[in-house]
């Protein structure tokens, strides 16, 4: 899941709604002060970002002998099959928040290509450079073919001099920072947001306590079936989209 290895910030909280205050300002730098002068009177501009748990299912339905029938190991297929299906749907919602409420940072020029030179302007986008410093939460995410054509643009892995840190061996990267592949990332074409980049520590992810698994031999005993429900609740959200933002092919 993108969550956990992103550093995605767990907003705390009971109910289905919590109100997570957020800076929708740019400055707050502290003020020098003269021995026995007034100290410098703050006042954040502060924002709200509201965020409601969703409730997302699933059913299965399995015949009686299939469940008695011990060497088809159907249950640990199922917590498998159900597993992944939950750690994509996180990434989905996780990725369209960031690409509904974070940042454009840049426009690339082709319609279904990244350029050369493009993946260091995003890099450098003034807004977003106050917020590279937290290394453990900078990161790409892309598709691995996206990733690939990138990288093959210069014919080489792009490791460039002086890059902002050192990365664990093994551990995909661009341009200094951190890689992580999810398919539920557009594929480059006209429109789409191909690339995703920022310090991800400014996007709030809250869950329910638990994942529910409800066991039930009624619903279609008539039949000889057993039901299996699946539910969990969960809700993503930007909380500063200055830190975090994606690149968009060009509409036309």
């Amino acid at each position: 899941m993108l969550a956990a290895k992103l550093g995605v910030r767990r907003i705390p909280g009971k109910g289905a709604s919590v109100n997570v205050p957020v800076d929708a300002e740019d400055d707050g730098e502290f003020v020098s002060t003269a021995e026995a002068a007034a100290t410098d009177r703050d006042a954040p501009a502060l924002g709200v970002k509201a965020m409601t748990l969703v409730k997302y299912t699933k059913r299965v339905e399995l015949s009686v002998e299939l469940l008695e029938d011990e060497d088809s190991r159907i249950m640990a297929f199922l917590d498998d099959f159900v597993g992944r299906g939950m750690a994509k749907t996180h990434n989905n919602l996780l990725l369209t928040e960031v690409g509904t409420n974070g940042a454009a940072l840049l426009t690339f020029a082709g319609g279904a290509v990244i350029a050369d030179g493009e993946p260091e302007a995003m890099v450098g986008n003034d807004n977003l450079s106050g917020y590279l410093d937290d290394s453990a939460s900078v990161a790409w995410v892309t598709r691995s073919s996206t990733h690939w054509k990138i990288m093959a643009l210069k014919g080489d892995a792009r490791k460039y001099a002086g890059m902002p840190q050192a990365l664990p061996a093994g551990q995909l990267s661009l341009l200094g920072y951190p890689m992580h592949y999810s398919n539920s990332v557009a594929t480059p074409a006209l429109g789409a947001k191909s690339l995703f980049f920022g310090n991800w520590n400014y996007v709030g992810m809250r869950e329910a306590p638990g994942f529910t698994v409800l066991r039930d031999p009624y619903s279609l005993a008539n039949k000889g079936q057993i039901v299996l429900h699946y539910y969990f609740r969960a809700v993503y959200g930007v909380l500063q989209a200055e830190a975090i933002g994606y690149g968009q092919h060009a509409a036309a």
